[in-house]
């Protein structure tokens, strides 16, 4: 999976779920998502959508911060999550 659909993916589970605009609120999850691209695989990305979409799917919405955690759990690697 690309960044860009993994970000169109996360866009269409907010607007489900939520009333507040996923184009607005999925797009600040780009940068994490190019990152794990170049530095994973395409699974690598297709996890953190997943990840990612289930925290959206129940109710809540997950910080630029808390994707970048949870990239790097997906990545495996050891950082506080800050970068």
């Amino acid at each position: 999976m690309r960044p860009r659909e993994a970000v169109r993916q996360l866009e269409y589970a907010i607007d489900a779920t939520t009333t507040d605009g996923g184009r607005r609120c999925a797009v600040t999850y780009r940068r994490t998502f190019e990152r794990v691209a170049d530095d994973g695989t395409g699974a690598d990305v297709a996890d953190l959508a997943a990840a990612l979409g289930t925290e959206v799917r129940q109710g809540n919405r997950p910080s630029p911060v808390e994707a970048r955690r949870e990239a790097d759990r997906v990545l495996g690697v050891a950082t506080d999550g800050g970068r």
